[in-house]
């Protein structure tokens, strides 16, 4: 939106707010606003439970529930220090101003009152006419700032605040102490960017494997117990199968004599059979 625009936009909806408001404030009853006097009426609830006994000079001690506190009317005070913050009578202030027969709402503050509340309100904005019949003043046109557009890609993050920073349950480890390598060369000290082989042209040096170091064998292991295998546990336990008895034994080995005996069988050659070619050149020859 123009900046022209956007500020008449602002004036109407101030003129618009403060018309509203003063109608709304004509129709309201009483010496306070609506909504103090229901906070009132809380307090004057509350009070019911309050016992207030008079010291003199508009002093009470008011007694709500086993609590005593200390309530000043001249002054407007209570210790409990309602009175005194929001300027409204404490339940404390209504049973000693129920004591002395004043209506609480006299005793709220003057910045909650009806006639208050029209004061803020009582100026008005005036309207303006359009731009068409401004006064011509011939003076500098007024221009926007250029806009100038800045190299690289824009931010889409908005800039933190240091107390937004330092708030992060989590934080981004720095990077000091730590050693670069080139990806080039190898060697230390400094990046591709920096490598001197790279700008020269040479052929990057081989990179060595490394060589991870292996966990040394405790001694401890040489005086560990011996640890038993499956088979040794169910040989213990009784579990293991029995070995093969004699007759299968036999049977086993004369399969395994008849099986290389079918192997060893030799096959008897035949003659090839002879091609027609073969036999008709057998006969044309002397």
């Amino acid at each position: 939106m123009p900046f022209l625009s956007m500020v008449q936009t602002i004036k109407g909806q101030i003129m618009a707010r403060i018309y509203s408001k003063k109608e709304e404030a004509g129709k309201w009853h009483g010496k306070i606003c609506p909504k103090i006097r229901k906070r009132l009426e809380r307090h004057v609830e509350a009070a019911n439970t309050c016992t207030a006994d008079p010291a003199g000079l508009g002093i009470f001690q008011v007694n709500d529930r086993g609590a005593d506190f200390e309530v000043d009317i001249e002054s407007r005070t209570c210790s409990c220090r309602r009175w005194d913050l929001t300027g409204i009578p404490c339940c404390h202030g209504v049973a000693a101003c129920r004591h002395e027969k004043i209506p609480p709402e006299e005793m709220v503050h003057s910045c909650y009152s009806i006639e208050t509340y029209l004061k803020a309100y009582e100026h008005i904005i005036m309207p303006c006419r359009d731009v068409a019949e401004w006064q011509r003043m011939y003076g500098r046109e007024i221009l926007p700032p250029p806009i100038l557009k800045k190299k690289g890609r824009r931010k889409k993050n908005r800039r933190q605040q240091p107390e937004e920073k330092e708030g992060r349950a989590w934080r981004k480890m720095g990077r000091g102490g730590a050693v670069i390598h080139c990806s080039y060369c190898g060697a230390a000290g400094h990046n591709i960017g920096g490598c001197t082989d790279f700008k020269l042209g040479l052929r990057p040096k081989k990179k060595g494997k490394i060589v991870r170091a292996e966990p040394p064998v405790s001694s401890d292991s040489e005086n560990e117990d011996p640890v038993l295998t499956q088979e040794q546990n169910m040989h213990t336990m009784g579990l293991s199968q029995p070995e093969h008895t004699p007759y299968e034994a036999e049977v086993i080995s004369t399969l395994i004599v008849e099986t290389q005996s079918r192997q060893r069988q030799n096959v008897q050659p035949t003659a090839l059979p002879e091609n027609a070619f073969i036999q008709a050149n057998v006969q044309m020859q002397p």
